[in-house]
C-alpha cells in the first residue's frame, strides 16, 4: 500500500516526473512512491516508438482523459514502458507488435463515459503509432477515491471536489492554480 508523504511544505519534493506509479512486480521490501491518478501504463515493444510518436500519444491520452472525465491534465500521468527484457505472449506465442495500456481511474465514471475514454485512446494511439487498432488493447480498471492519495492528500469522493480543494493548504492551491486548475469550480 502507497505511503502518505509528509511534506513540511506541500510542494517540497513534489516532482511530477519522478511520482511515478508502482509497477507489476514491485518488490514489497523497495521505497514506495506516492501514487498518481489517473496513472496509464502503456506497455510498448522496446524501439517500436520513436520519441515524438511518445510524447504525442502521452499528450493525446492526458488530453482524451481530462476531456472524457474533466479531470485537470495535469493529473493525467502516463508511463510509456518499453522493458527490453520483458517479453510478452499472446496463447503462448511471442508477439512484438502489440500495445498494451492499462488506466488505474478513480471509480464513479459511467459505463458509456468508460467506454468512449477507451475507443478514443484505441483510436489515438493507433494513428499516432499506425499500430492496427486490433493489436492495442486498453484496460481501465476502477479504483475507489480512498484507494488513493495525489499531492499528499487521499482523493475525495465524486461530487466532493471543491470541498477536497478547498480543505487543501493555501501553497498547494496555487500551485495547482498554476497548473490550470479552476479554485471556484475544482472538478477531477
Amino acid at each position: 500500500m502507497p505511503q502518505v508523504v509528509h511534506n513540511e511544505s506541500p510542494l517540497q519534493g513534489l516532482d511530477p516526473v519522478k511520482l511515478i506509479s508502482r509497477r507489476a512486480g514491485h518488490h514489497p521490501r523497495q521505497p514506495q512512491k506516492q501514487v498518481l491518478m489517473p496513472t496509464y501504463v502503456c506497455s510498448v515493444p522496446s524501439g517500436l516508438l520513436t520519441a515524438a510518436q511518445k510524447k504525442s500519444m502521452a499528450e493525446a491520452i492526458s488530453q482524451i482523459h481530462s476531456e472524457a472525465t474533466g479531470a485537470p491534465a495535469f493529473f493525467v500521468q502516463v508511463i510509456i514502458d518499453e522493458n527490453q527484457s520483458a517479453d510478452r505472449f499472446l496463447g503462448g506465442q511471442l508477439t512484438t507488435n502489440h500495445i498494451w495500456i492499462r488506466g488505474d481511474i478513480r471509480a464513479g465514471r459511467t459505463k458509456e463515459q468508460r467506454e468512449r475514454l477507451m475507443l478514443h485512446i484505441l483510436k489515438e494511439v493507433s494513428r499516432i503509432t499506425a499500430v492496427d487498432e486490433t493489436s492495442i488493447w486498453v484496460y481501465l480498471c476502477n479504483l475507489d477515491a480512498t484507494d488513493m492519495i495525489e499531492y499528499g492528500h487521499v482523493l475525495p469522493a465524486p461530487g466532493e471536489e471543491q470541498a477536497w480543494f478547498e480543505r487543501l493548504p493555501e501553497s498547494l492551491q496555487d500551485y495547482l492554480a498554476t497548473l490550470g486548475a479552476n479554485r471556484n469550480k475544482f472538478s477531477l
